[in-house]
Protein backbone atom coordinates (compact mmCIF):
# COMPACT_ATOMS: atom_id res chain seq x y z
CA UNK A 1 0.00 0.00 0.00
CA UNK A 2 3.01 2.57 0.41
CA UNK A 3 3.82 2.57 -2.83
CA UNK A 4 0.56 3.26 -4.15
CA UNK A 5 0.52 6.25 -1.92
CA UNK A 6 3.70 7.44 -2.88
CA UNK A 7 2.81 6.80 -6.63
CA UNK A 8 -0.85 8.95 -5.45
CA UNK A 9 1.34 12.03 -3.54
CA UNK A 10 3.66 12.23 -6.99
CA UNK A 11 1.02 12.35 -9.72
CA UNK A 12 -1.04 14.73 -7.77
CA UNK A 13 1.91 17.05 -6.72
CA UNK A 14 4.19 17.15 -9.78
CA UNK A 15 2.28 18.61 -12.92
CA UNK A 16 4.19 17.66 -15.53
CA UNK A 17 2.96 13.99 -14.88
CA UNK A 18 -0.62 14.97 -15.11
CA UNK A 19 0.08 16.30 -18.47
CA UNK A 20 -0.76 14.62 -21.97
CA UNK A 21 2.78 13.46 -22.91
CA UNK A 22 3.80 12.18 -26.54
CA UNK A 23 6.37 9.77 -27.13
CA UNK A 24 9.04 9.58 -30.19
CA UNK A 25 10.73 6.65 -30.60
CA UNK A 26 13.67 6.50 -32.87
CA UNK A 27 16.48 3.27 -33.24
CA UNK A 28 18.79 6.05 -31.15
CA UNK A 29 16.46 8.24 -28.66
CA UNK A 30 13.17 8.33 -27.06
CA UNK A 31 11.49 11.78 -27.28
CA UNK A 32 8.93 13.21 -24.87
CA UNK A 33 6.81 16.32 -25.59
CA UNK A 34 4.33 17.54 -22.93
CA UNK A 35 2.38 21.00 -22.56
CA UNK A 36 4.89 22.82 -20.23
CA UNK A 37 8.45 20.35 -21.41
CA UNK A 38 10.22 18.27 -23.99
CA UNK A 39 13.07 16.23 -23.67
CA UNK A 40 14.87 13.39 -24.52
CA UNK A 41 17.32 10.57 -23.69
CA UNK A 42 19.40 7.55 -25.50
CA UNK A 43 18.39 4.08 -24.99
CA UNK A 44 21.50 2.99 -23.85
CA UNK A 45 20.71 5.00 -20.61
CA UNK A 46 17.83 3.04 -20.07
CA UNK A 47 17.55 0.92 -17.13
CA UNK A 48 15.18 -1.70 -18.23
CA UNK A 49 11.76 -1.68 -19.96
CA UNK A 50 9.03 -3.94 -19.12
CA UNK A 51 5.82 -4.84 -20.87
CA UNK A 52 2.45 -5.78 -19.79
CA UNK A 53 -0.96 -6.07 -21.10
CA UNK A 54 -1.83 -2.31 -21.03
CA UNK A 55 1.67 -0.58 -20.78
CA UNK A 56 5.52 -0.26 -21.38
CA UNK A 57 7.43 0.86 -18.67
CA UNK A 58 10.54 2.45 -19.50
CA UNK A 59 12.99 2.82 -16.81
CA UNK A 60 15.14 5.74 -15.90
CA UNK A 61 16.43 4.66 -13.37
CA UNK A 62 15.70 2.18 -10.35
CA UNK A 63 13.04 4.60 -9.37
CA UNK A 64 12.18 6.94 -12.38
CA UNK A 65 10.20 5.18 -15.32
CA UNK A 66 7.84 6.21 -17.97
CA UNK A 67 4.20 5.22 -18.58
CA UNK A 68 3.12 4.67 -22.01
CA UNK A 69 0.13 3.47 -23.03
CA UNK A 70 -0.20 0.46 -25.66
CA UNK A 71 -3.89 1.71 -26.64
CA UNK A 72 -2.18 4.05 -29.01
CA UNK A 73 0.02 2.19 -30.83
CA UNK A 74 -1.06 0.04 -33.49
CA UNK A 75 0.23 -3.47 -33.84
CA UNK A 76 2.98 -2.80 -35.96
CA UNK A 77 4.35 0.04 -33.36
CA UNK A 78 4.23 -2.25 -30.80
CA UNK A 79 6.44 -4.83 -32.68
CA UNK A 80 8.53 -2.25 -34.00
CA UNK A 81 9.45 -0.73 -30.25
CA UNK A 82 10.07 -4.05 -29.08
CA UNK A 83 12.70 -4.60 -31.96
CA UNK A 84 14.24 -1.11 -30.99
CA UNK A 85 14.21 -2.01 -27.44
CA UNK A 86 16.09 -5.68 -28.26
CA UNK A 87 18.35 -4.16 -30.92
CA UNK A 88 20.06 -1.47 -27.98
CA UNK A 89 20.70 -4.69 -25.82
CA UNK A 90 18.15 -2.89 -23.25
CA UNK A 91 17.44 -5.05 -19.98
CA UNK A 92 13.84 -5.96 -21.22
CA UNK A 93 10.81 -8.09 -20.29
CA UNK A 94 8.71 -7.92 -23.23
CA UNK A 95 5.42 -9.36 -24.08
CA UNK A 96 5.52 -12.55 -27.01
CA UNK A 97 1.87 -11.32 -28.48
Amino acid sequence: MRTYFSLKNIFYSNKQVQEAISYTFTNENVYTKGETFEGDFTWNTVYKVKENKDWFLIYQSAQVMNMVQKKYFAEDQILELRNIIKSNNVKAKLRND
